[in-house]
């Protein structure tokens, strides 16, 4: 029961960051990259609402179907962090973001990403898991560590450190916790993914509002 809560508050908290984030490009002239934030929220209000209805839809193909849309969301629009990641780099003027060849790396890392996740998705299978009231799919059969998430990751650390060098801005460079919560809840966990996020709006935000 506490999961469902926690998702359900996940996707209030997503959808309110979403409209705020749209607003904000929408206000202010800004790159086109800045939009790649907003869609990736879309992608999270999606997953939390899903995963949070599951233990009312149960399992069966219904829930298998819509469950296949938060994997394909996760593996098409996550990558994109790296095109903002870029973005927030050529709006901040710093220095390695003005040469063509960041642009041209920055947009294959996206496309090899992304490639690396349609692989991943198709060649894994979908098995149910039901853990303190939450009934949702996921998927099984990879190796190792999220790969695209870890370098995802990495790269905006990595913007976030050049962008604190610069401009002294340093909530770029949030990038998670692996912190263990004593909480009955496997959800709660995705809380360090909401800061994360937000930090990345207020980047936004704050960047918008200086130019």
């Amino acid at each position: 029961m506490v999961d469902t809560i926690l998702c359900f508050l996940f996707s209030f908290c997503y959808i309110v960051l979403f409209f705020f984030s749209i607003y904000v490009v929408r206000k202010n002239t800004s790159p086109f990259y800045m939009l790649f934030l907003p869609l990736v929220i879309a992608g999270l209000i999606y997953d939390n609402i899903m995963i949070g209805i599951g233990s009312f839809i149960g399992e069966g193909d219904t829930l298998r179907s819509l469950s296949m849309l938060r994997f394909w969301f996760h593996a098409l629009f996550t990558p994109t962090l790296v095109l903002f990641a870029y973005g927030v780099a050529k709006y901040s003027t710093i220095t390695w973001a003005k040469k063509p060849v960041a642009g041209i790396l920055f947009l294959l890392t996206t496309f090899a990403l992304i490639s690396y996740e349609i692989i991943e998705t198709i060649s894994q299978r979908m098995e149910v898991i039901r853990e303190y009231g939450i009934v949702r799919y996921t998927l099984v059969g990879s190796s190792g560590p999220p790969l695209m998430v870890l370098i995802v990751a990495i790269i905006l650390l990595f913007v976030g450190i050049s962008l604190f060098r610069k401009t002294r801005w340093s909530s770029m460079m949030i990038v998670g916790s692996a912190v263990s919560i004593p909480i009955p809840s496997t959800a709660v966990t995705n809380t360090f993914e909401l800061i994360f996020i937000f930090s990345l709006f207020l980047t936004q935000r704050h960047l918008v509002k200086i130019h």
